[in-house]
């Protein structure tokens, strides 16, 4: 198959267009629709089972999405990735309108309500659906190099105990994910021998690549979200290992190359590893003169400075006065 037969085979009705076609001309069959999706028909919402779409068998599912009709309030029982090939989709998700674009990929979590309006003849999209143990296998065995960033994504979209959540990867000019894509529709049409295989592999590539390039492809606000969540996991472990930590344990602790994780350390932090680790251990003694009794040279032994004058001179840089002065200002002030 080449790229004019799969466009050709995109664009025809497929057999599930071809049905709901004909229920939608009948106002009695209307409420059939959700019968051939959900096993969950609730008073409010629908939910879309994937008993009706994939076999037990498969743990991934490619299914073009059915245009002509509109999608009302529902939820998924596993998560999904859109791919649009050809014009829009558009959709509210948790009260938001999200519009996905020629080449964009939307990644959506379990369970989040969301409703989509009606595709026309151009508006053409790819649902992966994909069971909860290929998701975890992606990220827990594939794709080691991302730890932060893997980790954020896991938490975004599968932390049932917090929020529901959705990714928008603006992902338009990027050529690679489109090859990927169109490789694996290629795959899914021609159905040869190895195909799963194939199909799992290209979107183990396509995870990898939205990983890698983040930046380039999420909105801001989520940008802001993972650099919060890097910040939090840098700084939680200098802060239980400043005393022996340089920035090559540091690399290595997160799968980062050294001169990356230098840049990375200041971009979400704004200081250099030596400047936090200095600030930590400032931050501890202060605490200390302030909350024990602890002496000053206890203190100082017990937060890691061996040089008693480069100590005095460094708290006195910060602070502007002794630490024997801050205890004393401390308890008067009672702060």
């Amino acid at each position: 198959m080449n790229i004019k037969d799969l466009d050709k085979s995109l664009r025809e009705l497929s057999p599930s267009e071809i049905k709901l076609k004909k229920l939608l001309k009948n106002k009695k069959d209307k409420a059939k629709i959700e019968e051939c999706f959900s096993n969950e028909i609730l008073k409010d919402y629908w939910v879309i089972n994937n008993s009706k779409l994939m076999k037990n068998s498969e743990d991934i599912s490619i299914h073009k999405h059915d245009r002509f009709i509109e999608f009302k309030k529902h939820s998924h029982d596993y998560l999904e990735m859109m791919f649009v090939y050809s014009g829009s989709i558009k959709q509210i998700i948790e009260d938001t309108d999200v519009e996905i674009k020629k080449g964009e990929i939307l990644l959506m979590d379990m369970n989040v309500e969301h409703s989509i309006k009606e595709a026309q003849e151009n508006d053409i999209a790819i649902n992966v659906l994909i069971k909860e143990e290929f998701f975890n296998w992606i990220f827990m065995n594939q794709i080691a190099d991302n730890d932060l960033i893997s980790n954020f994504i896991v938490k975004a979209l599968y932390n049932k105990n917090k929020f529901r959540q959705f990714l928008c990867f603006e992902t338009s000019k990027n050529k690679r994910v489109w090859d990927f894509m169109i490789n694996i529709l290629i795959e899914y049409y021609e159905n040869k021998n190895g195909m799963e295989t194939a199909i799992r592999s290209y979107i183990v590539l396509i995870f990898n690549e939205l990983l890698r390039c983040y930046n380039e492809y999420l909105p801001s606000s989520v940008i802001n979200k993972v650099e919060s969540n890097i910040y939090v996991e840098i700084v939680k472990y200098i802060d239980k290992n400043y005393n022996d930590l340089n920035l090559k344990d540091l690399a290595n602790y997160f799968s980062y190359s050294t001169d990356y994780m230098g840049k990375l350390i200041k971009k979400v932090t704004g200081n250099t590893l030596t400047e936090l680790q200095k600030k930590i251990k400032l931050d501890k003694v202060k605490y200390l003169l302030k909350n024990s009794d602890f002496s000053i040279e206890e203190i100082i032994r017990k937060v890691g400075y061996s040089n008693l004058s480069y100590f005095y001179k460094q708290f006195k840089e910060d602070v502007g006065m002794t630490p024997d002065k801050y205890r004393k200002n401390s308890i008067t002030l009672n702060i």
